[in-house]
């Protein structure tokens, strides 16, 4: 009944927080949404009350993609907490003029601060990757002060892979450079 009026049910749990559903308006959680994700903090006011949350999960109807619930946790300022933040590129690679292919391995990474110090995204500066060798590791990125990353510090996050047209046309080059030595030897 709530959705054919322009509702969507939802609910706000947390650590010390007694469970309450809720009902926000479409449009509003939508924008919320859009802009929020599940790594920004949202304030919520509720009977005449703020409290800082995180959106948990979306439940929305697998043919339309409307939105039909909200989880959304509630979190004290004080207390650190655990959240996946996504990894975002940023700039050009030089090496993909030389045909290499830029491979995101990583797009979410774990981290644990303080709810105001979440950041929304880690933006991953990508125009220093000139090589079919170069490599973005964890410990290579720019973590904000007071932002701690639980992920492994070696786990790649992003790399360059050669075409395979390109691998193997190269492979025949070679062949036939080989090919025509043996023959000028003869």
């Amino acid at each position: 009944a709530l959705r054919r009026t322009g509702q969507v049910p939802g609910v706000i749990y947390g650590h010390g927080f007694e469970a309450k559903s809720v009902q926000f308006d479409y449009r509003n959680i939508e924008l919320v949404i859009q802009h929020a994700g599940t790594s920004r903090l949202v304030t919520v006011n509720l009977d005449g009350e703020t409290h800082d949350t995180f959106i948990r999960d979306i439940q929305r109807d697998p043919i339309t993609r409307q939105i039909l619930h909200v989880d959304m946790l509630a979190v004290v300022a004080s207390e650190t907490m655990r959240n996946m933040v996504p990894i975002v590129q940023h700039g050009e690679a030089p090496v993909t003029e030389l045909g290499g292919v830029i491979v995101q391995i990583l797009d979410n990474l774990q981290v644990e601060c303080l709810p105001r110090d979440m950041p929304a995204e880690i933006v991953v500066d990508i125009s220093s990757m000139e090589g079919f060798d170069s490599l973005i590791r964890v410990a290579d990125l720019a973590i904000p002060a007071g932002v701690t990353v639980l992920d492994d510090p070696d786990s790649e996050v992003i790399s360059v892979t050669v075409p395979r047209a390109t691998v193997e046309e190269e492979a025949e080059v070679v062949e036939e450079s080989a090919a025509e030595e043996e023959a000028g030897e003869e």
